[in-house]
């Protein structure tokens, strides 16, 4: 259940002053509006989020590390916008046209059907998937099925299928005790080799436990054969709570993210890539961290991306209650802000 990403250099999460300071200020020679920990915490997903269906391109590759990604997860997208940055169907960097068993934008396992064990439930009349527990995180999953007159089907069909839902709940808590016989690592998960900090902070992390609450409800419409386009509309939201010991103190660390998409609309030509010419995606990231004896420390980004038909979306960056307006090139742009 838990979906490949792309490579990023651990050395590359160990994050500068300056990185810093470009990601939550849209301008590099901006002084940082919080703290470096903070500021990791905006890098990638909560733990277990990339098995929502949203538009956030991180993966905090199904291991829990204190705002840090794992070996394998995506952290700073290369469109600098948070969590990883967008998902490849947002940004046009998918493969072309409808794709092997219909997948291409918004296809494959989240838009074409599950592949999980499970069975099909009638008085729903949707297709639930047996749950699965790995590494401390449950997730359970659902989709409907319907055809382009919008009759019930018990199982995804590549020919007559033109609507998807897909409901997904992750859950559950990880435990972190520090082994003092590895080099800077923490047991319990067994999880990545991690210098035993929240990132960009001093205090070294004794002990912790994360409890992750993630859902989300995407539909996606025009995947029947001879669909032209496709819609997509859809929520996620997610908490990550830790609370630990450090060599600071008992501490608290908090992260929120959720997005929502609505009227996305992707044009389906076989090959050739393309990427949204209608919709709006806003997505939501906050984080808090509390160390006894001190107070609370805060930041907060949303961004608004909106689709016109145009090869540039519109982009509005909010940190900390102040606005940038920006425009990104499709596909795979970065913000260029004001």
């Amino acid at each position: 259940m838990f979906r490949p990403v792309r490579a990023a250099s651990l050395a590359a999460l160990l994050l500068s002053t300056g990185a810093c300071a470009d990601f939550l200020t849209t301008n590099s020679s901006a002084a940082p509006t919080a703290s470096q920990a903070l500021t990791a915490a905006f890098t990638a997903v909560p733990v277990g989020f990339s098995n929502n269906t949203s538009s956030f391109g991180g993966d905090a590759d199904g291991v829990a590390s204190l705002w840090m990604p794992g070996p394998n997860g995506r952290a700073f997208g290369r469109e600098g916008l948070m969590g990883g940055g967008l998902g490849d169907a947002f940004d046009g960097a998918m493969n072309p046209g409808r794709g092997f068993g219909h997948e291409g934008p918004f296809g494959g396992r989240f838009g074409g059907g599950l592949s999980c064990t499970g069975a099909y439930n009638a008085a729903t009349g949707r297709f639930v998937c047996t749950p699965i527990t790995r590494g401390g995180l449950t997730i359970t999953q659902s989709a409907s099925y319907k055809t382009t007159v919008g009759v019930a089907q018990q199982a995804f069909d590549t020919a007559t299928t033109n609507t998807v839902n897909v409901q997904t709940a992750v859950t559950g808590t990880i435990s972190w005790v520090r082994d003092s016989t590895r080099r800077g690592g923490f047991d319990g998960r067994r999880g990545p080799e991690h210098g035993g900090h929240i990132v960009g902070d001093t205090a070294t992390i004794l002990a912790a436990n994360t409890t992750i609450n993630h859902r989300s409800d995407r539909t996606v419409g025009g995947l029947a054969t001879g669909s032209t386009r496709r819609t997509v509309d859809g929520t996620s939201n997610g908490e990550e709570s830790t609370a630990g010991s450090s060599s600071r103190g008992a501490f608290t660390a908090k992260r929120f993210a959720a997005d929502t998409t609505k009227g996305l609309i992707v044009p389906i030509v076989d090959g050739k890539k393309t990427y949204p010419v209608a919709g709006t995606v806003i997505r939501v990231m906050s984080a808090t961290v509390t160390v006894a004896g001190a107070a609370a420390t805060t930041a907060s980004r949303r961004e608004v991306i909106t689709y016109d038909g145009t090869d540039k979306a519109k982009v509005t960056i909010t940190i900390n209650g102040q606005t940038t307006s920006c425009t990104m090139q499709l596909p795979r742009g970065r913000p260029g802000c004001k």
